[in-house]
């Protein structure tokens, strides 16, 4: 039995992952704006040093030191994505079926070929969302089932529409009754070990991408969508997240 968590039923997992994520998404956001600022500061100075000084090889550094700031600066942005609200939003009427097929059009080509991507788009209603905010949630579930496969394998995504119960709900901490659209994203690669399944959408958590963001980036986005997130994993068998979103 795990110690630190005795009681692995779903709904303890969303229960404490919600804790989490709502002590550090002011916490993160904050610091990632602070660092911003002191990256704009090296940014512009190492561009001026860059224009004034006609050494090659001192330009090469300089520009090396750019590039690592761009490449720090677009984390930052996307961290701060966390600890943003729905004010910050562009709400409109969007078809889901619709941003899945263009996000998936747009990542092909960094989609390796031992990988398959399988789609099975329901018949549903639209739904009130960011379509960007979606576009990236759906990224980076995408990106985080490529990153755990390794030796390949396929990716099932799948909308559909379903009707949320008082008796569905005792099963997940977030839920509420109410017509749902739901996103899943199945793969069938090596699976998340079962202690780990209340960090993965801790900031930092992660065992295969570097930066850590993008589950906790997905989380932040679905709640500000009024939405949650169930997540099925069994270690050589896959992982399935399942995005709950309001009709």
């Amino acid at each position: 039995m795990n110690r630190e968590f005795p009681y692995l039923d779903h709904k303890h997992i969303e229960a404490i992952q919600a804790q989490r994520m709502e002590a550090i998404s002011f916490l993160s956001a904050s610091i990632a704006h602070d660092i911003k600022n002191l990256l704009l500061v090296i940014l512009s100075c190492a561009s001026v040093i860059k224009r004034m000084n006609p050494n090659r090889d001192i330009q090469n550094r300089v520009e090396i030191i750019i590039n690592c700031c761009k490449k720090m600066n677009e984390m930052l942005n996307r961290l701060m994505l966390i600890g943003r609200s729905i004010n910050h939003l562009k709400i409109r009427s969007i078809n889901l079926n619709k941003e899945v097929k263009n996000t998936v059009r747009l990542l092909e080509s960094k989609i390796p070929s031992c990988i398959e991507i399988k789609t099975s788009l329901g018949d549903i209603p639209l739904i009130y969302a960011d379509s960007t905010a979606v576009g990236e949630i759906i990224t980076n579930l995408i990106t985080n089932a490529i990153q755990a496969m390794s030796d390949g394998g396929f990716i099932d995504i799948r909308t559909a529409f379903t009707t949320v119960t008082k008796e569905d709900c005792k099963a997940h901490a977030n839920a509420y009754p109410g017509r749902f659209v739901t996103l899943s994203i199945t793969d069938n690669g090596p699976g998340i070990p079962k202690e780990m399944l209340p960090r993965i959408f801790d900031v930092g958590f992660s065992t295969k991408n570097s930066h850590g963001l993008g589950l906790a980036i997905v989380y932040a986005l679905v709640e500000m969508h009024s939405g949650w997130i169930h997540v099925e994993s069994e270690i050589g068998k896959g992982t399935k997240f399942v995005i709950f979103l309001p009709v």
